[in-house]
């Protein structure tokens, strides 16, 4: 095994994965979006920028049973599909080297009921950019706008399906005004805080493809105490 590669127990049904310390790796902001939405065993699911593939992983452990991880980084996803064999999920997670803002997609769309997406968070020239270019598309926008990640999304989506998705608190505005853009609705949204002295910095939305205007603002999620440990809610994620 290359040095550069490390397993993660990710403490969900036994369950590892395999990360490259040179590519970007899974943080809290996954395992936050993978407990927002559903996981139903008889819905199909899609992961658009699967990366490690935790996402998959923790929906299998919620009880999804038809679930399809995409990403175009191909050396992630030969670790993410290394990681689904070794884990025993073969039959339910698939893991897809796929580029989803082209029409190499086509063969999915209008497959999914839901899809989870968590999207670069900042724009093309805002900030340090790293000179590891998967870590760069990951963080940044690039040559996709947010506008155009979610009407490809849409293509993806049954009719009525859900996107459950992650955001950076500052940049909601201008995820507000992409959405507005599409044929998606904001359901649900709820805000993300360090603690309960901390500002949102992070937050979760529903959006429905197809939806109708009504949207619901849930309580705030806190992930850790005032004491540094995890929240009640965000521990039982890991249980």
């Amino acid at each position: 095994m290359k040095s550069n590669i490390t397993i993660t127990e990710l403490l969900l049904s036994g369950f590892q994965l395999f990360q490259d310390e040179k590519e970007f790796k899974f943080s809290i902001d996954a395992i936050l979006l993978a407990h927002f939405g559903e996981a139903k065993s008889n819905k199909n699911y899609l992961e658009l920028g699967t990366g490690t593939g935790v996402i998959p992983h923790v929906l299998y452990h919620r009880g999804a049973r038809h679930v399809v991880g995409v990403d175009c980084n191909s050396s992630v996803i030969e670790l993410a599909q290394k990681s689904v064999i070794h884990n025993d999920i073969a039959d339910a997670v698939s893991m897809v080297d796929l580029d989803y803002m082209t029409d190499a997609g086509k063969p999915y769309y209008g497959q999914f009921d839901g899809i989870y997406m968590n999207p670069p968070y900042f724009e093309s020239n805002s900030g340090l950019i790293s000179q590891e270019e998967s870590i760069a598309l990951a963080l940044h926008e690039q040559q996709h706008s947010m506008k155009d990640r979610l009407l490809q999304a849409q293509r993806y989506l049954k009719f009525g399906g859900i996107l459950w998705m992650i955001y950076t608190t500052p940049r909601l505005e201008s995820l507000l005004s992409a959405i507005e853009q599409t044929q998606f609705r904001v359901k649900r949204m709820r805000f993300v805080h360090g603690n309960q002295d901390k500002v949102s910095k992070l937050v979760l939305l529903e959006l429905k493809y197809g939806g109708k205007l009504g949207m619901m603002v849930e309580p705030p999620l806190y992930i850790y105490e005032v004491d540094g440990s995890y929240s009640d809610e965000v521990q039982a994620y890991y249980e």
